[in-house]
C-alpha cells in the first residue's frame, strides 16, 4: 500500500538539490530558489515546488532519484498483529508493486524551519493512488479464513498524508555544511474510501473469492486500520533513504542561499 505514497519530502528535499545538480533527464526544471532570509519562505517552496512536481515522475538518475510515476518496489509485507483492528487480521505480502498517481501530489500546506532542520507540512492527491502487485494472504477477516494469491489492486480515493516531523542533523564536508535526516514523521491523516480486489482467492473458487472480495471492500475503514502502520512505516523509510541519498550531493546552504 506504499509509498505513498510518496515521496514528498523527498521531492522536498531532492528536488530542490536538483536545481544545484545538472539532472540527467532530457526534461529541465523550472523552479525558482527560495532565500533563506525571505520572509514568505514557506510560501515560495510551496509554489515553486507545487510547479514541478508533474515533471518529476522520469526521476533523476543522477541524484538517485527514483521515477515516481509509476513509482515500483520489489515487495512489501503486512505482518499480523501490527495493525489496531481487531475484525481483520492478516499477513499480506506484496511484489514486483506499482503506485501510480503520485505527480497528482498537491502540497496542501509546507512549514520549514531553516536553521534547525526541520520540515512538516501536509499533502493530498488530485488523483487516486493506485497499487497494484502479486500478493499472497492468510489470516482472517471478520472471523472468516482468507487465503490466495495473485494479481492485486488498492485505490486509495482522496487519501490525506502529514508531514508531522522531517528533521536533520548537519555534518560538515569538504569545509562545507550537509544535512542527514533522522527523523521522518509520516501518518496518513484521512482516506475518503478504499477499494481492493484480490484475485484467485481460495485457490480460484470464483465464489468465494467475489464474495470476500464484496467484504473486504463494504468495510474498507477496517482494513485500512490493518494496513495503515506498515504504510506509514515502509514510505517513511522509502522517503528518508531517496532524501539521504539526494542530500549527499549537494550543501545545505547551496540549497538554502541567504
Amino acid at each position: 500500500m506504499v509509498k505513498s505514497l510518496l515521496i514528498v519530502s523527498a521531492m522536498f528535499l531532492a528536488v530542490v538539490a536538483s536545481v544545484t545538480a545538472a539532472p540527467t533527464s532530457k526534461k529541465q526544471l523550472s523552479f525558482n530558489i527560495c532565500k533563506k532570509n525571505d520572509p514568505n519562505l514557506d510560501k515560495c517552496l510551496k509554489t515553486s515546488l507545487q510547479s514541478v512536481i508533474p515533471d518529476l515522475g522520469e526521476g533523476y538518475p543522477k541524484l538517485r532519484i527514483p521515477a515516481i510515476e509509476p513509482f515500483e518496489l520489489p515487495s512489501l509485507e503486512i505482518d499480523h498483529g501490527k495493525g489496531s483492528s481487531k475484525a481483520v487480521s492478516i499477513d499480506l505480502k506484496l511484489k514486483d508493486v506499482k503506485i501510480m498517481g503520485l505527480t497528482s501530489t498537491k502540497l496542501d500546506s509546507l512549514k520549514l524551519d531553516v536553521d534547525n532542520h526541520k520540515l512538516s507540512g501536509q499533502i493530498s492527491f488530485g488523483k487516486p493512488l493506485k497499487i497494484t502487485g502479486q500478493y499472497t494472504v492468510n489470516g482472517k477477516v471478520l472471523v472468516l479464513p482468507i487465503t490466495g494469491n495473485g494479481p492485486c489492486k488498492i485505490v486509495l480515493h482522496e487519501p490525506v498524508l502529514e508531514l508531522k516531523e522531517v528533521s536533520g542533523t548537519p555534518y560538515e564536508k569538504n569545509g562545507k555544511t550537509f544535512v542527514q535526516i533522522k527523523r521522518l514523521d509520516l501518518k496518513l491523516v484521512s482516506v475518503k474510501k478504499l477499494n481492493i480486489k484480490l484475485e484467485n482467492l481460495f485457490n480460484g473458487n470464483k465464489q468465494l473469492g467475489d464474495s470476500m472480495n464484496t467484504i473486504l471492500n463494504e468495510n474498507w475503514p477496517v482494513l485500512l486500520e490493518e494496513l495503515q502502520p506498515v504504510f506509514e512505516e515502509a514510505v517513511g523509510a522509502i522517503v528518508q533513504d531517496i532524501v539521504n541519498k539526494a542530500l549527499q550531493k549537494t550543501a545545505y546552504s547551496d540549497i538554502f542561499p541567504m
